[in-house]
């Protein structure tokens, strides 16, 4: 899987000056927040003898090991050991791994790739936002996650899958359409895959409400890779509802779903938000409910293990666009495998 990533790992609201435990990868993270409201994401368990560090403490803005009070800064040093006299030094390996870590879209973000990352390198929550919908004011975001049972790469491709929606869906498609698919229209540039679905009925939810002042506007789902991903709909007089997903996978059979649902009018409107809400969950369940029935699990990048059509485009894309990061991923640490073997020689 993808290292090199910006994963979400929990709602922003959930971290506080309470230790709290996430798992991205396989791998335990600990999230709190330091002095001034600060961020912090370290390794889950302590250097000494594991101990779980979310069951601690933060004291005076350090995180407090329950087990032996080892205490560690927000750079993961271990700054005291009371077992120890005072005067007595503590190695500078004595520490926890720290990771870039941030919050943008009311989601905290850890970065799961390089740990020497160049602070100067690293995002503003506003340069890291991928779609503007979530820094715009104007637009109103109500939070909701999922768990699935079902690797990162067969969620991903479910939602820019569009040929299946008669089938999964027919209470939003109809249940007597054509399920021919017209394209679908996409096109790809860099990281971005966009796809202009065409509907399977006129009453399709996701066409304008009002055709006739929207003559032009078009449903746009929009995948930022690998793991963002957006669906906007038009609904007349320049409204638009949007729904965004990003996917964090927590093992190779488990992927968290976090999504915002979002519009850009009537924002006091709490009924809205009940039926935008209740309405993403039923398609996601009906979604949920066939992932996690496919095997293999994991998508395979060959293209002769499975058969594709015409309407399979945009998830044959993406594969090509995942293997290749993969490639480059696996380059770039064998390059740093070899520097850091030559540094020891």
């Amino acid at each position: 899987m993808l290292h090199d990533v910006w994963y979400a790992a929990c709602q922003a609201a959930d971290v506080t000056t309470d230790p709290r435990m996430v798992t991205i990868l396989d791998h335990p993270y600990v999230l709190y927040r330091s002095h001034a409201n600060q961020l912090v994401a370290v390794d889950g368990y302590c250097p000494h003898r594991g101990c779980d560090l979310s069951i601690g403490h933060v004291d005076n803005g350090e995180l407090v090991c329950p087990f032996h009070g080892w205490r560690f800064d927000k750079t993961g040093q271990c700054t005291r050991i009371p077992a120890n006299r005072a005067d007595t030094p503590i190695p500078k390996r004595f520490r926890l791994t720290t990771y870039p870590v941030l919050e943008c879209s009311g989601m905290v973000w850890i970065y799961t790739g390089n740990q020497d990352i160049n602070s100067s390198e690293l995002p503003t929550a506003r340069s890291f936002a991928t779609f503007p919908e979530l820094t715009d004011e104007n637009w109103r975001g109500v939070p909701f996650q999922q768990t699935w049972k079902a690797h990162f790469t067969r969620v991903v491709e479910s939602v820019i899958d569009v040929s299946h929606l008669p089938f999964v869906h027919p209470e939003v498609t109809g249940t007597d359409v054509d399920p021919t698919v017209d394209g679908p229209e996409y096109h790809v540039r860099e990281n971005v895959i966009v796809i202009h679905p065409t509907p399977f009925a006129p009453s399709h939810p996701m066409e304008p409400v009002h055709p006739e002042q929207t003559s032009t506007a078009k449903s746009e789902i929009e995948l930022r890779f690998p793991n963002q991903w957006i669906i906007r709909t038009p609904f007349g007089d320049h409204g638009m509802m949007c729904t965004f997903l990003t996917f964090t996978p927590i093992n190779d059979h488990v992927t968290q779903i976090f999504g915002l649902a979002l519009r850009n009018f009537d924002h006091d409107a709490p009924w809205l938000d009940d039926f935008h809400i209740d309405h993403t969950i039923r398609v996601m369940e009906e979604d949920q409910r066939i992932i996690e029935s496919i095997r293999p699990k994991i998508a395979p990048f060959a293209l002769r293990d499975e058969c594709h059509v015409a309407s399979d485009v945009p998830t044959i894309r993406y594969r090509v666009m995942l293997a290749n990061a993969l490639e480059q991923q696996s380059t770039r640490r064998s390059s740093s495998t070899q520097i850091t073997c030559r540094g020891i020689d």
